[in-house]
């Protein structure tokens, strides 16, 4: 789906319409049942925050922090409240080595499900992460790496005390994962301003592509 920004009728319907893209696409290299461009007069964000996907996947183009906060790429802006989980993809390398983080808590969990419903899970190495802040219940690592054991090729686990997001940009400059798995609480408004983001601060300071996930999303 891509989002025509010139044309927006505010107040209309978002009714996205078949497009032919301009660039040339070997729709036969997608491994997919069916492959389909639609497009919409629509701010992207609105667009996106419509859709029943199982799945959104986007790219996501460099910003500082406090203009990623104010106003923000569509990516930034749906990473803070997911309609349904956020892949956001930073390269084309194939998928083998995953960070999984996991805290026990629903949107965790909900990532976690999504991650090990992907086809490229079972050929995944799996570290699963569990950062004990004083809120974290410490069985949280060993959980999901046995929720994983039958999805994955290996998993191992891992844990680390303090800051939840310093944890985990330590151990993803150590691991150089493919793919960070992590849930988010969804924050909007003052809350998002003043508390912030693990997920979004983890997004933005790594190479790695990330899934991220809530469970109202």
């Amino acid at each position: 789906m891509t989002a025509d920004e010139s044309q927006i009728e505010w107040g209309a319907p978002i009714t996205p319409q078949p497009w032919t893209p301009p660039w040339e696409r070997d729709r036969n290299s997608i491994d997919a049942e069916t492959v389909s461009f639609l497009t919409a007069g629509a701010d992207p964000r609105a667009m996106l925050a419509e859709t029943t996907a199982d799945l959104i996947v986007l790219g996501m183009k460099p910003a500082r922090h406090l203009a990623a906060v104010m106003t923000g790429s569509t990516t930034e802006w749906l990473l803070h409240h997911p309609p349904s989980p956020l892949a956001i993809v930073k390269r084309s390398d194939p998928v083998s080595k995953v960070l999984v983080c996991a805290d026990g808590s629903p949107h965790s969990l909900r990532a976690i499900e999504t991650f090990a419903a992907l086809p490229l899970a079972g050929t995944t190495n799996v570290t699963v992460l569990s950062v004990d802040d004083g809120r974290v219940d410490p069985s949280s690592a060993g959980d999901a790496a046995g929720a994983l054991e039958s999805a994955v090729a290996s998993v191992t686990t891992s844990t680390a005390s303090g800051r939840p997001t310093d944890a985990i940009l330590a151990l993803a400059t150590d691991l150089s994962p493919d793919l960070i798995v992590l849930g988010t609480r969804g924050l909007t408004g003052w809350s998002r301003l003043r508390l912030g983001s693990t997920a979004s601060a983890v997004v933005r300071s790594t190479s790695s592509d990330s899934l991220v996930a809530c469970v109202n999303g």
